[in-house]
């Protein structure tokens, strides 16, 4: 059972999501499927936050690793606020309870219409990402009257996390200022009407392991807010975003306590208070997708298995090379070397390859694990499949929180003469 994430536990030889049995959803529901235990989710939110005890400390859930309102709901409840990075999760964010004052409105490519709805909902804080953006959302705000409060994502030259695609802190991504030239353009901030620089903002990268960039990231962004402070533009927030690392195979994962330490201490020094951005730490575990074996069968000595979920609805294994362990949802011991794939038509289309399972029959329910981040939000309807339903387990009850999509919705918005 080495490996099994926050929101499962065996019973009676079965895997079960808090108190319900993962078969009970699968054939009540039907597959494929996303499940999430709020129970873990809360759980989470608890360690996240008793590592930061002591720092003056708000937290910002990242939307963008799942945007489903019934979970945006539950992080609201515990207090947290919002990190959304387009209109779209901005209106998800204020749909599911959250005030203005409770959303951070990041990314690198905001449209006039998303930085018009930021000084409309009067967000916390608008994370701009070049002197464009901010000379853009000066005009908007004078033409309002109305006052952005901002921080400046700089890129520190820090380089850190799991695949390249999600190391976000080096100048061969698109993110972000240079860092030699942050401190002019909080100058120019400081000089424009409708702005006030309030924070200093940088984001490292995901799946991150180590403490230590976090220690030189928090340390980079205390020395440079108190560089900007002797410039007369008093700073009060410094944002470090998210990224903490969530194994899939169990382990102990980053140490968070260490992360809060270093908050601690460079917020002591400099007289701030730290924002954190997690999504994928809170979530991933809390979640999985189940799927039905539709058909075995062997290549020379390859053996396959062919699921009816793919990489429509979890892309992370082709696009990030990303491992999801597969477990029976009617436990048996591994006794085969397989490849799990799944129906798309595409070669990279597969959930695990080289999986240790059971002998598996057509009809049997598979869990894939750590589903919880990045799965349902970046699923696709190609080769015109319907988006997967998603559940919501508190307890020993469970409820549909996204119903499936139907074939007639996929067409719906086709604008045809018939």
């Amino acid at each position: 059972m080495d490996g099994l994430p926050d929101c499962l536990h065996e019973r009676e030889g079965e895997l079960c999501c808090e108190g319900v049995r993962l078969s009970e959803i699968g054939t009540a529901v039907g597959t494929p499927c996303y499940v999430y235990s709020e129970t873990a989710v809360r759980g989470r939110y608890a360690a996240l936050a008793e590592a930061f005890v002591g720092a003056p400390c708000r937290v910002f859930y990242s939307v963008k690793a799942n945007h489903n309102r019934a979970l945006l709901r539950v992080f609201r409840e515990l207090g947290a606020g919002a990190d959304v990075v387009s209109l779209g999760e901005l209106i998800r964010a204020r749909r599911a309870g959250f005030a203005g004052a409770d959303i951070v409105f990041g990314g690198v490519g905001k449209r006039v219409d998303e930085l018009e709805a930021a000084l409309a909902e009067d967000v916390f804080m608008v994370n701009v990402e070049s002197e464009s953006e901010l000379r853009a959302l000066s005009e908007l705000a004078v033409a309002r009257g109305a006052t952005a409060r901002v921080a400046v994502r700089v890129n520190p030259g820090i380089e850190a996390g799991g695949h390249a695609y999600t190391r976000t802190g080096h100048y061969k991504t698109k993110f972000g200022v240079a860092w030699e030239d942050a401190e002019a353009l909080y100058e120019l901030a400081a000089r424009l009407d409708g702005i006030e620089p309030i924070g200093v903002d940088a984001h490292i990268g995901s799946q991150i392991f180590s403490t230590e960039p976090y220690r030189q990231v928090l340390q980079r962004l205390g020395e440079l807010a108190g560089a900007i402070r002797a410039r007369g533009i008093e700073l009060r927030y410094l944002d470090i975003g998210g990224g903490f690392g969530v194994p899939h195979e169990g382990g102990a994962g980053i140490d968070l306590r260490a992360v809060g330490d270093a908050a601690r201490a460079v917020t002591a020094e400099y007289k701030l208070t730290v924002l954190v951005e997690p999504g994928r730490w809170l979530v991933a575990p809390a979640g999985i997708l189940l799927a039905r074996v539709l058909y075995a069968k062997n290549l020379g000595d390859q053996r396959y298995y062919v699921t009816d979920t793919g990489s429509n609805d979890l892309v992370r294994p082709s696009y990030y090379s990303a491992h999801h362990p597969v477990e029976m949802v009617q436990r048996a011991p591994a006794t085969e070397v397989a490849d799990v794939v799944g129906p798309v038509c595409e070669a990279g289309d597969f959930l695990a390859l080289g999986c240790e399972v059971p002998a598996l029959r057509e009809g049997d329910l598979l869990a894939v694990l750590y589903a919880g981040a990045y799965g349902f939000v970046m699923s696709s309807n190609y080769n015109s499949r319907p988006r997967a339903a998603e559940v919501l387990v508190s307890g020993d009850r469970y409820r549909v929180v996204r119903r499936r999509e139907t074939i007639e919705e996929l067409m719906a918005a086709e604008e045809l003469d018939d």
